[in-house]
Parts: C-alpha cells; structure tokens; sequence
C-alpha cells in the first residue's frame, strides 16, 4: 500500500479540501472523502485537527487516537495510518497545517503570558490529545465562515483569531504537554535520528520523506544517520524491518502478507525474497516451524 504525502495531496486539491493560506501554513476545512478502509499517511508539517463531526481512527504502531469533536489531535511530523471506524458516517474537520518557525513566533509573542513552570516532560509519541474548552471551540468554529467567502481576506483577521485559539490551547493547564513541545521546538529542538527511524521505519518512505520529517537536508539527514549508525538509510531499513518481520513470524498469527505490510515492505513477494536471503527459509516455511515449535 502506498504511503501518501497528506499536505501536498490536500493542497494539491482545492476542490476538495477547501483552504488558505496564512503566510507559509495551510488552513484546510472539509469533509473528509476516505472511502478506503485503511490509508497510510505521512506529513511533514505539524498538524492541528478539530474534530467538527464524525469520528475517525488513527495509528502509529501500537498506540491508537480514536478523533472526535470532544477533543484535540496534535500531530507531529511523522507517517501513520487512519482508519474508517466501525460506526464511521462522515467526519467533518479543520485542519491547520503549521510551520516550525511559525509557531515559534507565536510562542515568543505570548510566552510572557503563559505558565511555563511545572511543565511536564517531552512525549514522543507523534500525536497527542489535547483538551478543549469553550473559548477554544469558539475560536476555531469562528473561523471556519472565512472558508465561504468569496475573494481575498485581509490576512490580519484570520491571523488574530487563529492566534487568539493558539493561545487559549496553549493557556490552559490540561494542554501543558503540548505547550511543552511548542517550547521544545522554540529552543531549537531537533528530533533524534534514531526516534525519526524507529517511529516510521515500518511505513514505505522514501528517504528524502525520512530527512524531511526530521527537518532536516537530505544531505545533513544522511550525514547525521552515518554518524549514528555507521551505514546507510536503506541497508538499515531493509534489517530493521527484517528483524521486526521475523519477531511477527515468531509470535503472531498473522499472514505473510499482513506482516509484509505492517513492516514497510512494498509487497509480500518483495519481503519473501529479501528474508530468504537473510534467514535461508522463506517466511511461510518459517512461521510454520516457529508455530511448530513453540507448541
């Protein structure tokens, strides 16, 4: 299954995903046309998602965010997997796509207003939920009639009350662990190559995607991997993913197939010829004897 890049798929499609632009950020509001059960995703940009109605499941390895309108998703830079839930009937949602340097300028604007201590400490985990109060959802539903007026909007206006929500997100105490990641950024945060690599290594990406989840050049992103890892990008995606395989063949009921996809290979034939390679036995005659004896 392919892994779509989400931010230039939605602005390469205006009809659909109806959006401005605010400076360099993105501003989407639409209802979401997934007919797929299952989509793999990748974004490069940092996300705000408001639920506005429905429900939708979303997954990065084992942990799962089920989106509705009784909360917030932030998600960060990263690749991961939404779902159509069982009792899926539309989801309707806004979306804001952020810059790095866009956000921190907001932060530098109100930090002076914000309780920073007591902060607790970074969370790894590519989405987080966050809480949503009135002010919050007020501000967020103000925005989405711009969507439907016709001609240019003086930017200023949007800005002020797309800065208005960032704020009261930000203020209030149950979203400290997302103020906590707004300041990590601030102070010059940069993922660490091994988090980049063991949070999307079982997703097909190219490893241009890789360097730029991680913010970085390609050319810095292979330095810095060298440095780290003492080979290439592809070399260790191909074990990491072999290693993860073998662990399912071991373990789980799956079928070649599923591990195949839930490991980053492109097809089960693919990642039949590359583990006989490595371990002597295709993956079926292997999983059968792994079954076999763990009896």
């Amino acid at each position: 299954m392919n892994v779509y890049n989400i931010y230039d798929f939605q602005k390469s499609n205006p009809d659909t995903f109806q959006q401005f632009p605010l400076k360099d950020n993105l501003f989407l509001y639409y209802n979401c046309p997934q007919r797929e059960q299952i989509l793999k995703l990748y974004s490069v940009h940092i996300q705000i998602n408001f639920t506005i109605s429905g429900n939708k499941l979303y997954r990065h390895g084992n942990n799962t965010w089920f989106a509705d309108e009784s909360k917030g998703l932030f998600l960060k830079k990263a690749a991961f997997q939404v779902e159509l839930s069982p009792d899926y009937s539309g989801f309707e949602v806004l979306v804001f796509y952020l810059m790095e340097d866009y956000l921190r300028s907001i932060f530098d604007e109100y930090s002076r207003y914000l309780n920073l201590a007591d902060l607790p400490k970074l969370n790894t985990k590519v989405m987080e939920e966050f809480f949503i109060n009135e002010y919050i959802r007020d501000c967020y539903l103000s925005i989405i009639p711009y969507f439907e007026k016709k001609g240019r909007l003086p930017e200023q206006i949007i800005e002020n009350k797309f800065k208005e929500l960032i704020f009261n997100m930000l203020s209030h105490p149950q979203n400290k662990h997302i103020l906590t990641y707004v300041m990590n950024i601030t102070n010059g945060y940069q993922m660490p190559i091994w988090q980049v690599m063991e949070d999307n290594y079982i997703y097909d990406l190219k490893i241009e995607d890789f360097a730029n989840i991680s913010h970085r050049s390609l050319s810095t992103f292979n330095r810095d991997f060298k440095d780290y890892y003492d080979t290439t990008p592809a070399r260790w995606l191909t074990e990491r993913r072999l290693d993860k395989a073998k662990y399912m063949l071991e373990t789980t009921n799956k079928t070649i197939g599923e591990i195949a996809y839930d490991t980053g290979f492109i097809n089960a034939s693919h990642f039949s010829r590359l583990f006989k390679e490595k371990y002597g036995k295709n993956p079926a005659r292997f999983h059968n004897f792994s079954f076999q004896t763990n009896k």
